[in-house]
């Protein structure tokens, strides 16, 4: 006759039971640690630069949307106008203005028409490099941090990884170099020029 299913399923499940004792061979630990091994060297190049090609996407688009403002600071600051600034991280702001602003009426409360309690008003100062210092600093106060290292994002010298060096060029322009992990070759270059 026939072997009954009780004994068919009675064997397996001594058979089983025998190899939760016994364990896994070492022949098949190493088949599944090599496996593991194999793909984690597979994965780990691929989202290392992933990481890498997201920081360098972020680094050139802080630049790029950093282009408008610093037209419009350079051409306040090229006209002889006041420049409003981010000057804390809870969203204060200040404005600078000309020290001949009070003669040509170019004043922060003239040209805003805002009270005294809106704005901090201080004299800037009359150089191109420290108008784009009161940029950096307004926009490193707003929170514009390096992808790569959270530093200041606007650098006026000596960038580092993920930085944005803002470089005067003459007496009315400015470049904006974008510098990634390699801070030598800028992944991001313009030149900003006063209208």
């Amino acid at each position: 006759m026939g072997v009954h299913p009780v004994s068919i399923l009675g064997n397996m499940l001594s058979e089983i039971k025998a190899r939760d004792i016994r364990g896994f061979s070492l022949v098949e630990l190493l088949v599944v640690i090599s496996i593991v091994s194999l793909l984690t060297a597979i994965a780990v190049p691929v989202f290392l630069g992933q990481r890498e090609k997201s920081r360098v996407r972020a680094t050139e688009s802080s630049a790029r949307s950093a282009v408008a403002d610093l037209q419009a600071s350079l051409d306040a600051y090229m006209s002889g106008d006041p420049i409003v600034i981010n000057a804390n991280p809870f969203g204060g702001q200040e404005c600078y203005e000309p020290a001949s602003g009070s003669a040509t009426g170019n004043t922060c409360l003239a040209i805003f028409n805002l009270t005294a309690s809106v704005f901090k008003y201080t004299p800037y100062p009359g150089g191109m490099t420290d108008v784009l210092s009161l940029f950096a600093a307004g926009h490193n106060w707003s929170g514009d941090t390096s992808a790569y290292n959270g530093l200041p994002l606007f650098v006026t010298a000596s960038p580092a990884d993920g930085q944005v060096l803002l470089s005067p060029s003459g007496s009315n322009s400015v470049y904006i170099l974008a510098y990634a992990s390699n801070s030598t070759a800028p992944v991001f270059s313009q030149l900003v020029i006063s209208r």
